[in-house]
Parts: structure tokens; C-alpha cells; sequence
């Protein structure tokens, strides 16, 4: 059974829900915000009557709200992928891991 979801979440060994990415999922978001942004833009021009004014301006908003989400992503793994280095040398020197700060606007520390 296949997961809806671009990202699966695993659980660290401190709890957090770790992101795996899909790299299907970035060409989604390019692909996605393109075709509803610029369907949208063609329901206006046909609308408002008007002749492909809305069209590229739709296909242009969704290429960057894709490129938004898809900087998002990789930021994420990013910032995941850092914080596991500094653990494994952490373990390596033989430093134990500090105790988890909660941020608490975040919702999963609740």
C-alpha cells in the first residue's frame, strides 16, 4: 500500500519525526503548481474574457510556489542530515547528546 504523502516520517531516537524525501516529489511540486496555477489562470481569462493575459501568469506563480515547497523540502533534509553528522561525532568522541530543547510554538513537543 502506497503512502498519499511525498515525505515519510520516521522516528529518531530522541522521538522527532524524521523526513525521508521521495524524489518524485519534487517534479510533483513543479509540475502540480504549474498545471493548477495555470488552470486557474485560464478559468480567469475565460472569465474575464480576456486572451491568455492570466494563463502564463498562473503557470509562472505555480513554478514558484513548486521551487518554494521544494526549497522547503531539501532545507529540511538538510538541517536533518547535519544535526545526524554532529550526532554520530558526538558518539564518536563519546560526548552524550544534550537534552532536547522544546520550542513551544512547535506543536509536536506538546
Amino acid at each position: 500500500m502506497s503512502s498519499m504523502s511525498s515525505t515519510r516520517k520516521l522516528k529518531t531516537r530522541t522521538g522527532k519525526p524524521e523526513k525521508k524525501v521521495d524524489p518524485a516529489s519534487i517534479t510533483g511540486y513543479l509540475l502540480a503548481g504549474m498545471v493548477v496555477y495555470g488552470g486557474l489562470g485560464w478559468l480567469i481569462d475565460k472569465w474575464a474574457g480576456t486572451s491568455d493575459v492570466f494563463t502564463p501568469i498562473g503557470v509562472i506563480f505555480g513554478l514558484a510556489a513548486g521551487l518554494f515547497l521544494t526549497f522547503r523540502l531539501v532545507s529540511v533534509l538538510e538541517r536533518q542530515e547535519r544535526e545526524a553528522l554532529l550526532r554520530k561525532r558526538r558518539a564518536l568522541v563519546g560526548i552524550e547528546d544534550p537534552p532536547e530543547q522544546h520550542d513551544p510554538q512547535d506543536p509536536q513537543d506538546l
